[in-house]
Parts: structure tokens; C-alpha cells; sequence
């Protein structure tokens, strides 16, 4: 999707911004910079890629590939990027190579690899920083695996010490389950192809039993660190740690000591520029603990839930904030209650997809990903297991006055509606 380019221009490069949820980082980006958007994707067909000015095909995940395209480029048009945006954690290494190269604003190299690409030199940061955070054991083979449980106790979680999405995430309660969770975990990174990740290790996490989890999004720029927003988060059936639903703004946006620690953990990071996506579990009198760190923007549609109930684009201040042109960080002012939840058909393999006639006020939009014929898992393992998702919206509501899972209600609802499996009732007549 490359056109020839013959005026000498800078552009703006991102990262991330084709990926499902997160497509208005592109609309942000176009009200804050004033030329051609570009990106770098594995093909032109890929979502929203339709958007940008150019697309440069090829592995963004990759350093060196990325770096490579970007600088072919150049040779080619006479242009180069004004500014690099990371929206993903695949963006941040391959981003910083780049910006060095150009000699442009980016995040420390320190600050990108002890974020949560790398959730071991995380957790260190964080502990060692005296961030109340549970603490983990390396266990990249089995028998690593059962000293580290032994070590850390039961119930305990398995993971990569790579990877986002809950891909990978598993419970462990018994000691039977530890070596088929540490199989699943490790076929979960050798079978992940998405990403190019050089870190496929394992750790073992001790469980936090707090019973809720809320997301901080959190702007750093010169030296000033503040929080933009706090998210009520909504998990899927355990032994999993899949996210099914998300509200803004949060019944917990104002305790202070959820935003103190969301603050000290990105300053224990070391996080100097943009937004960061900070998770932390939390309960009523109970001290909050820290899950992790991530030095880019939300996925999942939060960051548009924020600024449809708080009236700030997180995207806009991200990309002004890498460009170092940011000025002013406005007060939120909530206007209402955003929420959004998976769309997820029951077991089995879908025979139809219906149009909906009627959908509830509250329903600002909805998109469906599954097709006749896709196969819907019992489980919600991670971000992959879902066929859609809902966006919902209550001006003028405060949390309190909408039900805790309203929009998990609505979205129930709505793929009970829309999705007709194989054996159903009614199945022939759907269209």
C-alpha cells in the first residue's frame, strides 16, 4: 500500500494501531499531527490498515525488520518518521531502534525492558522497589516447575514471562494440575506465532486472592506522572484469567491507594514517557497488590471507554507526549459510564450469524468476528476466545447507579440473538 512520494515530508510511524480495539489511536494520532499516518503490518490486508497513508509489509515485531522497512522507505519516498508511537508491547523494541536511529523521543531502553515484555525484570524492579506486587520463581522446565510451587505454595499461577492477552495465564490448585498447567503454558508459547518474542520462559506466581481487579491508566511526560482513569475489569471462569468486560470509570477510581501504587510502580519502572496500562487487584479494606506494568496504551477498547465517559483521549496525549510537543493534561470530567463486554457464543461450531432487529439503549455499537462454520471453545482462555464484543454507554450515570454487570447482561443477551449453532433449534430457518 505504498504510493510514490516525491515531496520530502515526515510522517508519523506507529505501532499497534490496526489491531482490534484499538483502531482510533489512528483518529487521535490524525487530530495531534498534521501528516501522512504510516504503519508497519504483515500485510495490506490487515484491519484498518486501510486508514493509513502507508503501510510497510513485514514482521513489526522484529527490531530489525522493522528497522529495515522504515529505512527502505526513506530510500524510496525521501520521507522520514517526525515521531514513533508504540499502542503494543510488540511496538516498544523494534520503536526504540528506530527512534534512536532518527534520533527521536522514545521511552528508555531500561524503562522498555523492565516493563511487562519482560514480567521477570519486572517483578524485580517492582519488589525491589518495595511495590506490593506478588512475587514468582523462574520455572522454565517441570521439575523447575514443581520446586518453584513448592516454594511459592498453593493455589499458584503458571505463565509467560512474556506475552499479554492472558495467553498462557493458568491456576494452579493441586498439585496433580502443575504438570499438565506448565505443558499448556509451554504449547501456548511454542504454538504463538503472532509476535516475534525472543523471551519463551515460564514463571510461578504466587495467587492473589483479592477478589477484584481495576486497570490504571497512567501519562508520564517531563518529569510529571499523573492518572488519567481507573477501570473496573470483568474475568472469564477460572482456572483462566481471560478479560470479558471492562467500565469506566471504576466504583474504585477514587481511592487514593490504588492510584499511589499505580504511580509508584510506573516510576519504579522507570517510565518517562506517554501511557501506560497498569493492572492491579484490589478489594475493600484490603492493602492493593500490583500485577503488572505495561509501558504502552490499553488494549480492549479502554482507552475509547475513557474518553466517552471522561471526555480525554489517552491517545491523543500518548502520541503528543512521544512527539514532546505536549503542553497541557486535562481534568477528566466523567459525563457518564462506559462499559464494554465479549460477545461469546456457546459450544460448538456456529451455523449462522443473525442480524439483530432491536438492541438495548444502551448499546452504542457492536461488531461480530465469527462466521458460519467459526468454532466457539467452551473455555475463555485468552483475548482469542471470543466472537465479539459490545460497547455500551449510560450518560450522566455514575457506577453506582448501573448494575455491576450490566453490560456482561447485555452481551449475554446479544449473542444468545445473534449466534445460531450447529443442532440448535430453529437453526434451518436462520438466515
Amino acid at each position: 500500500m505504498r504510493s510514490p512520494v516525491t515531496e520530502n515530508r515526515q510522517y508519523l510511524l506507529v505501532f499497534g494501531a490496526t489491531m482490534a480495539l484499538r483502531e482510533r489511536a489512528v483518529v487521535a494520532a490524525l487530530r495531534v499531527f498534521d501528516g501522512p499516518l504510516v504503519t508497519i503490518a504483515r500485510s495490506v490486508d490487515a484491519r484498518a490498515a486501510k486508514f493509513f497513508d502507508h503501510v510497510l509489509t513485514g514482521d513489526f515485531s522484529d527490531p530489525d525488520t522493522a528497522l529495515r522497512l522504515v529505512l527502505d522507505f526513506e530510500k524510496e519516498t525521501g520521507m522520514r518518521p517526525a515521531g514513533v508511537v508504540p499502542f503494543i508491547d510488540p511496538g516498544l523494541v523494534p520503536g526504540r531502534l528506530i527512534a534512536d536511529h532518527y534520533g527521536l523521543p522514545f521511552l528508555s531502553r531500561q524503562a522498555i525492558e523492565d516493563s511487562g515484555i519482560n514480567k521477570n525484570r519486572m517483578k524485580d524492579r517492582l519488589l525491589a522497589a518495595g511495590v506490593a506486587t506478588p512475587r514468582y520463581v523462574q520455572a522454565d522446565d517441570l521439575d523447575a516447575a514443581y520446586a518453584a510451587v513448592a516454594e511459592v505454595g498453593l493455589p499458584c499461577v503458571v505463565k509467560p514471562s512474556a506475552f499479554g492477552g492472558s495467553l498462557g495465564v493458568r491456576l494452579v490448585r493441586t498439585q496433580e494440575e502443575i504438570a499438565e498447567a506448565h505443558a499448556s503454558v509451554r504449547r501456548t508459547i511454542d504454538a504463538t506465532a503472532t509476535f516475534t518474542v525472543k523471551n519463551r520462559g515460564i514463571q510461578v506466581e504466587e495467587f492473589c486472592p483479592l477478589v477484584d481487579e481495576v486497570s490504571v491508566e497512567v501519562l508520564t511526560h517531563r518529569g510529571v506522572t499523573t492518572v488519567l482513569a481507573v477501570t473496573d475489569k470483568s474475568h472469564g471462569p477460572q482456572p483462566y484469567f481471560a478479560e470479558v468486560g471492562h467500565r469506566v470509570p471504576s466504583t474504585y477510581a477514587d481511592r487514593s491507594d490504588v492510584r499511589d501504587l499505580a504511580v509508584r510502580a510506573c516510576e519504579a519502572i522507570g517510565l518517562d514517557r506517554g501511557v501506560a496500562h497498569v493492572e492491579i487487584r484490589l478489594e475493600e479494606g484490603r492493602e492493593p497488590q500490583l500485577m503488572e506494568v505495561g509501558a504502552r496504551t490499553a488494549g480492549d477498547g479502554i482507552i475509547d471507554l475513557v474518553e466517552r465517559a471522561l471526555g480525554i483521549s489517552p491517545y491523543e496525549l500518548h502520541v503528543l507526549s512521544y512527539l514532546d510537543r505536549l503542553q497541557d493534561i486535562p481534568r477528566p470530567q466523567p459525563a457518564g459510564l462506559a462499559a464494554i463486554a465479549v460477545l461469546k457464543a456457546p459450544p460448538g461450531t456456529v451455523a449462522a450469524v443473525r442480524p439483530v432487529a432491536r438492541v438495548d439503549a444502551a448499546v452504542t455499537s457492536y461488531e461480530v468476528y465469527a462466521a458460519p462454520g467459526t468454532v466457539s471453545r467452551a473455555e475463555q482462555a485468552n483475548y482469542l476466545d471470543r466472537e465479539g464484543y459490545v460497547e455500551c454507554y449510560w450518560p450522566g450515570a455514575e457506577p453506582a447507579s448501573v448494575p455491576k454487570d450490566a453490560h456482561l447482561d447485555i452481551a449475554a443477551r446479544l449473542a444468545a440473538e445473534i449466534f445460531v449453532m450447529e443442532g440448535a433449534e430453529g437453526e434451518a430457518a436462520a438466515p
